[in-house]
């Protein structure tokens, strides 16, 4: 569903269902798009949500949005600014010449964005917070373990993008990089590739890759002056889950995802 913007909470609630857990990541510091039960008596433009019984919710929070939303008592699409398959704009001129066709009217600002963020997307679950985007306001994440980590860089796959950096006892995730298909996407992952390791003042002995050759972010991990571990694609997912709930010995792990290099190469 295309996220909507809310003017306050009592809004949201006559829109869609909403329990006092998700009021609290509603208001939360992070402010992400939360999934919930759309109410039998919303009445919404049908290509918000086409056959979909959920909604993206949000509050505003930046002084400008509660400029905006101030002046009205209905919900807005709010999305990021870019194209398909493409990284947020963060320049005025990016903006300008990336969504000049699509857009009527543009507000700027003289402040530049340091680095690109998309909203996060979560939902309440009976197991607590699940997140689809972590993005905004959730990254960068550290997971903890409970042992030391070797020092790696682990670039992530081709398609959904997020890097992490290991060091320690703990993981560092990235913000949501997106698909990697773009000229543009290729140069928002090198930023974050540079960025993140920066921040935490990391050189790394290791990087970590998908198998597929002809992922981009392959390719990037094999020009480095580095050891290469090349992880199976579902390996990685089964792994990532295992270390997101800190599970450690043997198990059935069932991957629910596309196609990927298998270990046999095929």
């Amino acid at each position: 569903p295309l996220a909507l913007m809310f003017p306050d909470l009592a809004l949201i609630r006559r829109f869609c269902r909403v329990d006092e857990e998700e009021e609290r990541l509603l208001q939360s510091f992070a402010a992400p798009i939360v999934l919930l039960g759309k109410s039998e008596h919303a009445v919404l433009a049908p290509s918000v949500a086409p056959g979909n019984p959920n909604l993206g919710a949000m509050l505003p929070y930046t002084p400008l949005h509660h400029l905006l939303m101030a002046e009205l008592d209905f919900p807005v699409v709010c999305t990021s600014g870019n194209l398909y398959d493409e990284p947020i704009a963060t320049t005025n001129q990016e903006a300008r010449t990336k969504l000049g066709p699509i857009a009527d009217v543009f507000l700027s600002h003289d402040r530049p964005i340091a680095r690109h963020m998309d909203d996060s997307v979560v939902r309440r679950t009976t197991r607590g917070t699940q997140y689809f985007r972590r993005a905004r306001g959730y990254a960068p994440f550290p997971l903890q373990h409970n042992r030391d980590m070797p020092r790696v860089l682990a670039v992530g796959a081709h398609y959904k993008n997020t890097i992490a950096i290991s060091f320690g006892n703990q993981t560092i995730l990235s913000q949501h990089i997106g698909d990697l298909s773009t000229p543009e996407a290729h140069r928002a992952f090198a930023r974050v590739v540079a960025d993140l390791p920066r921040l935490y003042d990391f050189t790394p002995e290791v990087v970590a890759c998908d198998l597929h050759p002809d992922f981009l972010s392959t390719q990037y991990a094999e020009s480095l002056d580095l050891p290469v571990v090349r992880v199976q694609h579902h390996h990685a997912h089964v792994a990532a889950v295992m270390a997101e709930y800190e599970t450690d010995g043997p198990v059935l792990g069932i991957a629910w995802d596309g196609t990927g290099l298998g270990a046999d190469n095929m």
